[in-house]
């Protein structure tokens, strides 16, 4: 079952909050100070040391006409290093208090535990003395103000500082720490994490936290797997609405209970299409690998070669396993795409796989199907190892004459009749030059194309499904247009793992934010300064000074 959808776009917008203070005076002198401004006579004990609290029955009681407070709203936004809890601060949950806590106890080089933490309180104490030690804050929940509020707190530790390693330091907090430096740096190892800790966070943490934390922040990145499979609907709807004319096939299994798991996708662009019709040799390898990570699968790939002997990217599928079944499937949608009528005129290079051979054999039986001498060879060596074999193996490949063939496995027969037997049973008209067809300007014996593309690709392998995709079109984008130009006035403007398509000629935004306020938005800006136009030139005429005289 195939299906192709058309997708929608979402824009989310978020208003920062202000802090606003009131000059207004009342009961609470603590609240008169908080408020007033700086010159004004401190109370005493005041400092950061100070011990303060607000009294529970007066805050929830109704504010006079006259007398009306408003307390500063935490922002989440602010760099973990510079948090730090303030008696009276508001916080959205108690999930955004405990997060404050621990950027401030870490930074601050003191270990506190949570006496308590449910939907109503939070009480935060020292956990390395809670008995001397007077480190204490008190927070509840407001129900008028629909926030947790802080009421008590001392933040004056006397215990010694201590950098090792926090029990609030865990991976969770790890992983957000280091979105940003994986977004940049994706192949960060362990051992650079540890240091980047120990210079940062001024503490050591075992290479097993790192690995856990990196995964996390990846899955962060990346979304969870569920998420992957859910919007491989969305993916395909938008591949097809911005590469017009490409072919995308979801493949999906029906349940006994009629709900649909993901069974298999296929991609070809246009573009890409029309290139190797136009501007290629009729030569197509065929290559199969595995994916690692916490899917596991199949990656098919049809790969075919330029002018420049450069990989080409043709088309690509993720199966479940590489069988004939498959190999058909994909076969079948290749070549109703290139339009191979059967394979007349082409030539396939694939390695010994039974299945792709079979499906082959049924979808292009007019083929010339080369075999990789390479693994022909990696299966003799098993057998016949030794430098003068491998000599003699090669030359007799590489042989562009049917006598010159014949005398190397000759040499070979004088060698060992088993291996002359052992080749001669794998068909030499498939992996032998002296028997390749003329016309397709294709002298290679090997698949080695097929091979280099799994290898630039081998950490692409161990991402999440999407995560995997998007990766290969990327590297066929930059490989394509060279780089974020992706056609004639059209761009995709990326930023990390962010990424807008701007059309400059159709007046399409994926931000949508230039439709909704009629000024260049930054993606678009970037588009139009790349281009070397002015940005004025694309804002809305309702700004323009020609409409204002008309009033």
């Amino acid at each position: 079952m195939d299906e192709v959808f058309e997708p929608d776009t979402i824009d989310v917008q978020v208003d920062d909050f202000v802090k606003t203070k009131s000059v207004s005076r009342c009961k609470d002198e603590f609240l008169n100070v908080l408020c007033e401004d700086s010159d004004d006579e401190p109370v005493e004990g005041e400092g950061e040391n100070a011990r303060v609290e607000l009294d529970d029955e007066e805050n929830t009681d109704e504010s006079s006409d006259e007398d009306e407070i408003i307390y500063s709203i935490h922002n989440p936004k602010v760099k973990w290093n510079v948090m730090k809890p303030v008696i009276g601060e508001r916080y959205e949950s108690r999930h955004e208090l405990k997060l404050c806590l621990t950027n401030y106890s870490i930074y601050k080089g003191y270990k506190i535990r949570f006496k308590k933490c449910d939907s109503v309180r939070l009480v935060a104490v020292c956990a390395s003395d809670p008995e001397k030690c007077p480190f204490m804050v008190r927070a509840s929940w407001m129900s008028t103000g629909k926030s947790f509020q802080v009421k008590k707190m001392n933040d004056r530790h006397t215990c010694v500082r201590n950098f090792s390693s926090s029990r609030l330091m865990n991976p969770t907090w790890l992983a957000k720490q280091f979105v940003k430096e994986l977004v940049r740096k994706p192949k960060l190892k362990c051992k650079e994490m540890q240091s980047i800790i120990q210079s940062k966070f001024h503490c050591k943490v075992s290479w097993s936290k790192c690995y856990r934390s990196r995964c996390r922040a990846l899955s962060l990145i990346d979304g969870n797997l569920s998420d992957h499979y859910a919007r491989v609907w969305d993916y395909g709807h938008e591949l097809m609405r911005s590469n017009p004319g490409s072919i995308v096939r979801i493949s999906v299994n029906i349940n006994p209970d009629h709900t649909t798991t993901f069974h298999r996708i296929y991609v070809c662009f246009k573009a890409i299409k029309d290139g190797w019709k136009i501007g290629c040799r009729r030569v197509i390898g065929l290559d199969g690998c595995f994916l690692k990570g916490q899917c596991k699968g199949e990656l098919l790939t049809a790969i075919g070669r330029d002018a420049n002997n450069q990989i080409y990217l043709i088309a690509w599928a993720v199966v479940e396993v590489e069988n004939k079944v498959n190999w058909t499937w994909f076969l079948e949608l290749v070549s109703e795409d290139l339009s191979l009528d059967a394979g007349r005129g082409l030539c396939v290079i694939s390695d010994q796989h039974k299945g792709l051979v079979e499906a082959t054999k049924d979808i292009l039986p007019h083929v010339e199907h080369k075999q990789c001498a390479r693994h022909i060879y990696a299966n003799f060596r098993k057998v016949y190892s030794g430098i003068q074999f491998k000599k003699m193996f090669w030359a007799a490949t590489k042989s562009t004459t049917e006598g010159d063939f014949k005398i190397n496995m000759d040499r070979i027969k004088t060698l060992s009749e088993g291996a002359y037997d052992h080749l001669m049973a794998r068909e030499p008209h498939t992996w032998c030059r002296a028997f390749f067809g003329s016309g397709l300007a294709c002298e290679s014996v090997e698949n080695g194309i097929a091979e280099c593309f799994n290898a630039v690709i081998v950490d692409a392998r161990k991402n999440p499904r999407l995560a995997m995709l998007e990766e290969i079109r990327l590297y066929m984008m930059e490989r394509t247009w060279y780089a974020v130009p992706s056609g004639v006035n059209s761009y995709e403007i990326r930023n990390g793992f962010q990424s807008y398509g701007v059309d400059l000629e159709h007046h399409y935004y994926s931000c949508i934010l230039w439709d909704i306020a009629g000024i260049p938005c930054v993606h678009a800006q970037v588009a139009i300064l790349y281009t070397n136009q002015d940005p004025k030139e694309f804002i809305s005429t309702w700004f323009s000074k020609s409409n204002y005289m008309h009033y």
